[in-house]
């Protein structure tokens, strides 16, 4: 009989990637997925602030009361970063981050500690879909900046990539299942770099000649890592989407030496002045932490104002939350909570004022957006700049595909 398992996914779309992997691999095996009562449930965590820690374990209970026979692996950040402080008794594996092939080897051993297992042939076959509108494709792992809020280098290691020709062959089979946007995926994404030394340019030039192909899009790069090889390839392809996500942090220089940020105002700037004259219109998302270890009252004013120079299309603003085994959580001049609110809501006033500002930009814009969703006349879709549409099906004025989800249309909005 065949047995049955559930996965559990806290966390980025990197551990998404890495739980649908899991899942291809024992499907693979003649495994079977299981919406409760399992005998495997695997819980994949964060552990990128406390909430996610305390989250984690909420999930734990929960996949234990849903699967009460189920052998329990707890995989992921979390273990990763505080295997010694895990309750062992909780689970019967506790295994981290990486070495999928190991895992699922540990995985089987449970159930078939004498048999021979041979992973060659199916451990890395299959399409990944986590999503079903979008396919996301994780190419890269790992951090070496060490931000000194930041528990991910501890968590996810050093800087790993995935070979080239690999990530080609998924994609070229996630487009023969119908998936026109191709999302690229990483910890430091801007840091791939294949055996060969390709880098993110280069293996971006070899996806957009797949045929069939709708577009790429990156999940999220440093503002070191925009190299004009890669402003170069956006500026001249239609194939990349017009959006980055460029984490900012901190718009004080004073505080993103703090936060041991690779670069300062002046740098991101220009380099943002750069892109905008390379790419028109380009939609740039950012995330900025709030209430800072030592951050004044005028440091902040001048991240507002920075963060309106720079004129983002959206921010992601999260209050500082001090990580115990990150340097920062050591720093004196801690701010209390309510200031780190009230700053997080001000700011993310700021940022509702700049989404408007740029929406009014591209409305009455001929759009082409990925259907993720229809529902009789209507759809709902996101753009190229990374904001969803809804609108009706006689809003489409070109469909080449068909009005279906995953495929690329038109729409006058």
């Amino acid at each position: 009989m065949n047995k049955k398992f559930k996965i559990y996914t806290l966390g980025c779309k990197v551990n998404q990637y890495d739980s649908a992997r899991l899942a291809v691999s024992l499907v693979n095996f003649g495994w079977q997925t299981a919406i409760s009562n399992a005998d495997i449930a695997i819980i994949n965590t964060c552990c990128v602030t406390k909430m996610a820690i305390h989250k984690g374990q909420r999930m734990l209970n929960k996949a234990k009361k849903e699967n009460p026979i189920a052998k329990i692996i707890l995989m992921g950040c979390w273990p990763q970063v505080y295997k010694n402080e895990i309750n062992k008794n909780q689970v019967d594996l506790i295994w981290g981050v990486g070495e999928h092939k190991k895992l699922v080897e540990r995985i089987l051993s449970l159930f078939l500690e004498n048999k021979i297992l041979s992973l060659r042939s199916w451990v890395t076959d299959g399409v990944v879909c986590n999503d079903r509108s979008r396919y996301f494709i994780k190419i890269q792992d790992g951090c070496e900046q060490f931000c000194s809020y930041c528990i991910i280098p501890y968590a996810r290691g050093k800087l790993k990539s995935r070979d080239e020709t690999e990530v080609v062959k998924e994609i070229k089979e996630a487009i023969k299942l119908g998936y026109r946007e191709i999302v690229l995926c990483g910890i430091h994404l801007g840091l791939y770099k294949s055996s060969k030394g390709a880098g993110l340019a280069d293996l971006i030039k070899k996806i957009i000649k797949i045929p069939n192909l709708g577009r790429i899009r990156l999940s999220s790069i440093e503002i070191t890592d925009v190299n004009d090889k890669l402003i170069k390839l956006m500026a001249t392809s239609d194939k990349i989407c017009n959006h980055l996500h460029i984490p900012l942090q901190s718009g004080n220089d004073k505080i993103l030496g703090l936060m041991n940020r690779p670069y300062d105002t002046k740098y991101f700037f220009e380099k943002i002045i750069k892109m905008k004259k390379a790419i028109p219109n380009i939609a740039l998302t950012t995330d900025v932490i709030v209430g800072f270890p030592g951050e004044t009252k005028k440091d902040f004013r001048d991240t507002c104002d920075f963060v309106k120079a720079v004129d983002f299309s959206r921010l992601h603003v999260f209050p500082f939350s001090a990580h115990e085994k990150t340097p920062a959580s050591k720093l004196p001049e801690q701010l209390s909570k309510q200031e780190k609110l009230d700053r997080a809501q001000e700011l993310r006033k700021i940022g509702y004022r700049l989404r408007q500002k740029y929406i009014s930009k591209i409305n009455k814009r001929i759009q082409e957006i990925v259907v993720e969703n229809i529902d009789r006349n209507k759809i709902k879709g996101l753009n190229q700049y990374y904001f969803e549409i809804f609108c009706h099906k006689k809003d489409v004025i070109e469909a080449k595909e068909g009005i279906e989800i995953g495929r690329i249309v038109k729409v006058r909005f």
